[in-house]
């Protein structure tokens, strides 16, 4: 079946955007908290195009006819594309002017230019999740892989069997004969790293690392605030059942220890791009997913605008002639997607969602157990079914998003719909762990307000009694740019809180946070702040009833929980049969 990629018309598209980038078709919405990215849009504007009467944009110079840039984008080639595709310049010479960092810091900024030798790479910080995919991966090609991280973990050992050479602690000694050195931004003040640049060894971020992965692929990366390892788990599993063999990088399980990346036969690479240290800067995809923007990242954005430029400048950095994938639902990818395709002409634009006006639609959602299922109207006008089994209804927007991809590359939407129906899911992203006594456990990566909502509403739906939250807050900055709403979310969903401590270290020279602003919102008697794994465990076992659910939830050793949850319940149950 061939399916026309064009747009259903300039009309649909307008009332879709507004007035373009300015997102006024929003003004008149009495959903207000769009209110910040809509600000955040304008904002982009002006820097983009500085509007400022002072000249006091993204960039110092005076402006300059609009009309003369949009000919010279068209007559050229793009000067931000990947060397392997044409020129390209700094990155700190960008139009959009130098970034704002906070605390982690910005890889592009002073980044190594010079060739990567990929022979003997050593991998600072294995055991992250994108880190010790790459590493497998490379294993994979016949390199001599090393690396160390702080923690001996299953990862590591699963990196082990696949012949990866690992250390547990950090130490100097172990770049010694390393071709490079890679890290990524949480394990850059590591010794090893100071010891490569004494002894002249190139120090490369995983991004970089992924970018020359991706030579001579096609190369799709999944980028958004929210739903990254979802859609890329989607889409790997989408191309692998319809025997395209591609190589694929997610940010997370799908199984086992290690069953995030896996070296394919195809000239494809799907990859998820990571925005939060700005390093998807680095890359030059093929095709790009912006699944949704929202504020996130304090620690390296000071506001939402900083966090739009981001991806507008990687939206930018899609290989001529490519394809932009955006969700039509989120106004900060509309934003970034109208200034991405303004400044490149050459792209082919996709949006997905329940709009109306996206290309690729989302209709008749409904929920019931654990499956969710929807009816996708194609671009053409041909419909397909999509069933999810999970009750995690923005799932299916995840779902939409990589079959839109896989539209994009020319695959069968009904082939591609059946082949998205038989995913099971990603670890940790709302995760059934078991059903003991009546009692289902499930395990949510969740950390953003945005993320807590979804999968407390998805609990919800799920419950025949209450929803049960062992919550542990995820970085200091994060609560204390969040923890308010976190509360709110809390206090309004969830029938019983167990609080955790605040999981992470303290940055240098930065405040530490607390649970007391996420205290404040939670009802007396609605909360409890345990002491450990073992006292959650007690707390549920005695208070768990049937039909309830309980999440753990947090991007820690909140996940290691479930397993003491689950052998509570299941002495609960010996106990009452015993009766």
């Amino acid at each position: 079946m061939c399916v026309s990629l064009v747009p259903r018309g300039a009309q649909a598209r307008a009332e879709a955007t507004g007035a373009r980038c300015c997102a006024a078709g929003y003004w008149l919405s009495p959903v207000f908290q769009r209110w910040p990215a809509i600000v955040s849009g304008l904002a982009l504007q002006a820097d983009r195009y500085r509007l400022d009467s002072r000249g006091r944009g993204g960039d110092p110079r005076p402006p300059r006819p609009r009309a003369r840039n949009r000919t010279r984008r068209k007559e050229r080639t793009p000067s931000h594309v990947s060397s392997r595709h044409g020129t390209r310049q700094p990155l700190h010479r960008r139009r959009h002017g130098t970034m704002t960092d906070t605390i982690t810091g910005n890889p592009t900024t002073e980044a190594y230019t010079g060739p990567i030798d990929l022979s003997r790479p050593h991998f600072v910080g294995v055991g992250g999740s994108a880190m010790s995919g790459l590493a497998r991966l490379l294993a994979e090609l016949g390199h001599q892989v090393s690396g160390s991280d702080l923690n001996d973990s299953t990862t590591l050992a699963a990196l082990a069997v696949a012949g990866v050479r690992v250390h547990v602690g950090h130490d100097a000694s172990h770049v010694q004969g390393a071709s490079c050195v890679v890290y990524t931004t949480v394990a850059q003040d590591a010794p090893e790293i100071g010891a490569a640049r004494v002894a002249g060894i190139p120090v490369v971020h995983r991004a970089q690392v992924l970018d020359a992965l991706s030579a001579n692929r096609r190369f799709v990366a999944v980028s958004g605030s929210h739903g990254k390892s979802t859609t890329t788990g989607i889409l790997a599993h989408i191309l692998r059942t319809l025997g395209e063999d591609p190589t694929y990088l997610i940010g997370a399980d799908l199984t086992g220890p290690g069953s995030g990346a896996r070296l394919g036969g195809s000239g494809l690479l799907v990859a998820e791009a990571d925005e939060s240290d700005r390093s998807f800067h680095f890359l030059t995809p093929s095709i790009a997913i912006i699944t949704n923007v929202t504020d996130d990242h304090p620690e390296n954005f000071v506001n939402h605008a900083a966090v739009m430029r981001a991806y507008v400048e990687f939206g930018s950095r899609i290989a001529p002639r490519g394809f932009l994938v955006a969700n039509a639902d989120c106004v900060g990818a509309n934003v970034a997607a109208e200034v991405i395709a303004d400044e490149r002409p050459d792209l082919t634009v996709l949006r997905y969602g329940r709009s109306r006006t996206a290309d690729i639609c989302l209709l008749d959602v409904h929920a019931e157990g654990w499956s969710v299922s929807a009816t996708v109207r194609m671009p053409n006008g041909t419909t397909v079914r999509l069933t999810l089994p999970t009750p995690a209804a923005h799932h299916l927007e995840n779902a939409v998003a990589a079959v839109a991809c896989a539209v994009a590359l020319g695959l069968d939407p009904a082939d591609v719909a059946g082949a998205a129906c038989t995913f099971t899911g990603v670890r940790r992203r709302f995760e059934h762990i078991d059903t003991r006594a009546g009692v289902t456990v499930i395990d949510s990566y969740a950390d953003h307000p945005k993320e807590i909502a979804a999968d407390l509403e998805a609990a919800r739906t799920l419950a025949r009694g209450r929803v049960l939250v062992v919550f542990q807050p995820s970085g200091h900055a994060r609560v204390l740019a969040f923890g308010r709403r976190i509360g709110q979310l809390l206090a309004d969903k969830a029938d019983y809180v167990l609080l955790l401590d605040v999981h992470g270290t303290v940055p240098q020279g930065r405040p530490a946070a607390d649970a007391t602003v996420i205290v404040t919102h939670l009802r007396d008697g609605k909360y409890c702040l345990p002491l450990g794994p073992d006292h959650v465990a007690r707390i549920v076992g005695r208070m768990a009833g049937r039909g309830d659910v309980v999440l753990t939830m947090g991007t820690g050793d909140v996940t290691d929980y479930g397993a003491a949850i689950l052998d509570a319940l299941s002495q609960r149950s010996e106990v009452a049969l015993s009766a």
